[in-house]
């Protein structure tokens, strides 16, 4: 069993759970909040603090809200992560009370979209399958970088990274896994403390 928010936390996100979250489970998109189910620990310690009771467990969620448990899955992958509360949206309390909410919510976005809307600096890394590598919209071909010193690639990745924001690595197949790896163990030598790793479909 996980936890769900559901369809009244949008264009409201009242963040009193977040608060007492012991593993940081929220994520946070422009106009609502989602729990990763992977991450929740099935505490219960959210629920009660929601003042529009928009969390629920996900065998508890009414016929009108079971979608909300994909939708939860869907954008914990896409929105950063919060762990600390905040002021409510300004509209909260004129929309707290609306029941048909869904259509506020954009579900075909991406990781760099969801970071400009609510404010979070983000780095995104990407390496595609195809033999290509991006750093925060550089792109670099592996088969060039395979043939220079490994100096260089570190400070390519140095002078294309935010230092202490968030990296977002996502990898598509298995073509260049050995990359992967060197990616990860720069970003842990270099102190990127907050690292999540995403695999892509082919």
């Amino acid at each position: 069993m996980a936890f769900v928010v559901t369809e009244a936390c949008i264009k409201c996100k009242y963040t009193d759970c977040v608060e007492v979250c012991p593993v940081d489970c929220f994520y946070e998109g422009p106009n609502f909040l989602v729990i990763h189910p992977d991450e929740c620990i099935d505490c219960g310690l959210c629920e009660p603090e929601c003042p529009i009771e928009a969390i629920l467990a996900d065998d508890e969620l009414p016929d009108d809200q079971i979608e909300f448990i994909e939708i939860n899955a869907k954008l914990a992958d896409v929105y950063p992560n919060i762990s600390e509360a905040k002021q409510p949206l300004p509209e909260a309390d004129e929309f707290k009370d609306i029941k048909d909410k869904k259509h506020f919510l954009n579900l075909d976005v991406s990781n760099a979209e969801i970071a400009n809307d609510v404010g979070v600096k983000t780095n995104e890394i990407f390496l595609y399958s195809s033999g290509e590598l991006e750093i925060n919209n550089i792109k670099i071909e592996i088969k060039d970088i395979s043939n220079i010193d490994e100096s260089i690639f570190r400070n390519t990745l140095i002078d294309n990274l935010l230092k202490d924001e968030v990296v977002h690595l996502n990898v598509q197949g298995k073509a260049f896994h050995e990359w992967a790896m060197k990616i990860m163990e720069f970003l842990q030598s270099n102190n990127f403390t907050d690292v999540k790793l995403k695999t892509l479909e082919d």
